[in-house]
This record gives structure tokens, sequence and C-alpha cells, in this order.
């Protein structure tokens, strides 16, 4: 029960930070611009916006990486299927070697 409530916790922080990324990238792409107009007009508020649209920017990059390392693949939480499971694979031997897989009784 702890595995289940460990990966629902898993879940929602990282869909707490997609949610962060969205908001953080929605914020710079509203202040980046708009510091830059107010900085051709000549005006110092242009600065603040710019720098906090590249801090925003910033802050959606870390969030969607973050997102990213902590998600985990369908195939390794509990309860589901793996695709790959019936799927040989093969050796790692360099030197090769003799494998059945794939043979059937009687065959030639």
């Amino acid at each position: 029960m702890a595995e289940l409530q460990r990966d629902e916790r898993r879940r929602r922080r990282t869909a707490l930070l997609v949610v962060l990324a969205i908001l953080a990238a929605a914020g710079a792409w509203l202040t980046g611009p708009w510091g830059v107009v107010l900085l051709t007009r000549g005006e110092a508020v242009g600065w603040l916006l710019v720098a906090s649209g590249v801090v925003l920017l910033a802050a959606a990059v870390a969030a969607i990486i973050a997102a990213r390392r902590l998600r985990v693949p369908v195939e390794s939480l509990r309860g589901k299927a793996n695709p790959r499971f019936d799927e040989p694979e093969p050796s790692r031997n360099p030197n090769g070697g003799y494998s059945l897989a794939g043979s059937q009784l009687g065959s030639h």
C-alpha cells in the first residue's frame, strides 16, 4: 500500500510541476515581449519586465525538466502490463552463442 501511495504522490508532484511550467511560460510570454516594447520606448521599467520574463522562462524550463525526470514510465507502475515482457533480446555475449529461442520440437 505504501508503494501505491508513493506512486500517487509522485503523479501529483509531476502534475503540479507541469501546471507550474505552463504558468511560468505564460508569464514569461506576457512579461518578456512587453518589457522589450517598453525598452524601445526608453522606459526603465522595461528592464524589470525583461528580467522577470527571463527568470520565468528559466523556471518553466526547470519545471519541465524536473517533471520529466520525476515521471514514471507506465510499464514500471504497479499492476500495469509490460509490453516488452515476451520479446526476445539478443545475447550480450560478443562471441555469440547457441540459442533455442523460437524453435519447436520436431522442427528442422
